[in-house]
């Protein structure tokens, strides 16, 4: 059995394409946290940093190091990966994605598309004074 296989029938998975995968998904979800913590354009990015770090238990200096010099590392700590995961939910960034996806496949699974309002609704006075009479 290779050493790369999870089991005989698992996929085989390096350690450094997870490790890749993980790094760039906490460096994904920084990002996110950053913009959502940021309250105006004028403000300084090391102070939303700081503050951000402040709040979900990272130091600032591992988010700078998410944010620009990505290329140096090689993994994200599971700490750092945890925390940024739960700080995700805490603003609430998990739960809109989650949420967009399932009105998105609501829609597709009713036949709609898009934005657009569903023509059947005007129909036979429905939301209308006329359907009052």
């Amino acid at each position: 059995m290779s050493d790369k296989r999870v089991s005989k029938i698992g996929n085989g998975v390096s350690g450094a394409e997870m490790s890749n995968a993980a790094l760039m998904e906490a460096a994904s979800w920084a990002d996110e946290l950053m913009e959502a913590e940021t309250k105006s354009r004028r403000e300084k990015e090391y102070v939303i940093r700081d503050r951000l770090a402040g709040k979900i238990g990272v130091s600032a200096s591992y988010l700078f190091r998410l944010q620009y010099k990505i290329d140096t590392m090689n993994d994200v700590k599971g700490s750092v990966y945890r925390a940024l995961m739960l700080g995700r939910e805490l603003y609430g960034l998990a739960c809109e994605k989650t949420e967009a996806a399932a009105d998105a496949l609501e829609a597709r699974r009713l036949g709609r598309t898009g934005n657009a309002v569903d023509a059947s609704a005007g129909q036979a006075g429905e939301g209308t004074m006329a359907g009052r009479d």
